[in-house]
């Protein structure tokens, strides 16, 4: 108890009361420790008989008399300065220093302004473009113009690439050309060319064709109709017309009706075998005839 008024007396106080409490709390005597003989066994008093709580009621009773003889220790005020505040500094605080000019915050100005804008005003604001307006029109191009790069990160040429599929387009639609030409036969080249010459012929003459036309006339005498009544007795030369393909493979097996097989029977017989049976009948019939005959004429 008497410790923490010294320290407080010591730390935050200051006038009479505190000189008066630090004067009774000054370097403490050692108390002197009980002898013992080792011929007695009772310890010896050594304070006279008054205790730790006698010595407690004298101290209080002190600074009561001191406080009542400084009654103008609560009114008095004490200058706020760091020496006699009675406040002790435990740990100094760290003064602010200036930072070095390389570290200082850098103030930027930004063109950018709060709320809505135009476009000239955005424009402005805007970073120019690393082209120098001293650039021709064909350096922009370039400097704008999209690169290209393999799968190797090689650049490709596009312009050169355009013209080789260009090319490689061209020489296809060649091929398939000479290819369709290839497939049409002899007959219809001689018609195409009957046709091309026909358009020719026709250029030159009227649109209006009439009866007297000697041209018209022939054509329509060389075709043939099925119910023309002279076509019998005439021995005009006929034109040739289209004919149907006819088989031209091995013989084929017999039928009943003489039937010949299309012209593109593969030669393949996939009847239920009806024909060729009826002609083993009847060869068979033919067979017995013969030979019961011989049978019967034998022993002539």
């Amino acid at each position: 108890m008497s410790n923490m008024k010294a320290y407080l007396a010591e730390k935050y106080m200051s006038g009479a009361k505190a000189d008066a409490i630090l004067a009774k709390m000054g370097p403490k005597k050692k108390k002197r420790k009980a002898t013992t003989a080792a011929s007695s066994a009772f310890v010896m008093d050594v304070d006279g008989g008054w205790g730790d709580e006698a010595r407690e009621d004298m101290e209080d009773a002190e600074e009561a008399a001191v406080v009542a003889a400084d009654r103008s220790f609560k009114k008095r005020k004490v200058a706020p300065t760091e020496e006699g505040s009675g406040w002790a500094t435990i740990q100094p605080g760290v003064k602010e220093e200036t930072p070095p000019p390389d570290e200082q915050p850098q103030v930027v100005d930004t063109p950018f302004v709060g709320g809505l804008v135009t476009a000239q005003q955005l424009r402005k604001a805007l970073p120019q473009t690393n082209v120098e307006p001293t650039a021709t029109a064909e350096e922009m191009a370039l400097a704008q113009e999209t690169v290209y790069r393999d799968a190797t990160g090689k650049k490709i040429n596009t312009k050169a690439a355009r013209a080789e599929a260009a090319k490689l387009k061209r020489e296809r639609e060649e091929k398939e050309a000479q290819k369709m030409e290839w497939g049409k036969g002899l007959v219809q080249r001689d018609e195409a060319e009957k046709r091309k010459q026909e358009l020719e012929a026709q250029r030159g003459k009227k649109f209006a064709r009439y009866a007297d036309d000697a041209d018209l006339n022939e054509e329509m005498k060389a075709k043939e109709l099925w119910n023309d009544p002279a076509a019998q007795f005439l021995t005009k030369t006929r034109a040739k017309g289209p004919r149907k393909p006819e088989y031209t493979g091995p013989t084929p097996p017999p039928n009943r009706f003489g039937i010949k097989p299309g012209y593109r029977w593969d030669g393949v017989d996939r009847g239920n075998g009806f024909e060729k049976k009826w002609f083993q009948s009847i060869n068979q019939k033919k067979r017995k005839g013969l030979e019961s005959y011989q049978w019967s004429a034998e022993d002539m």
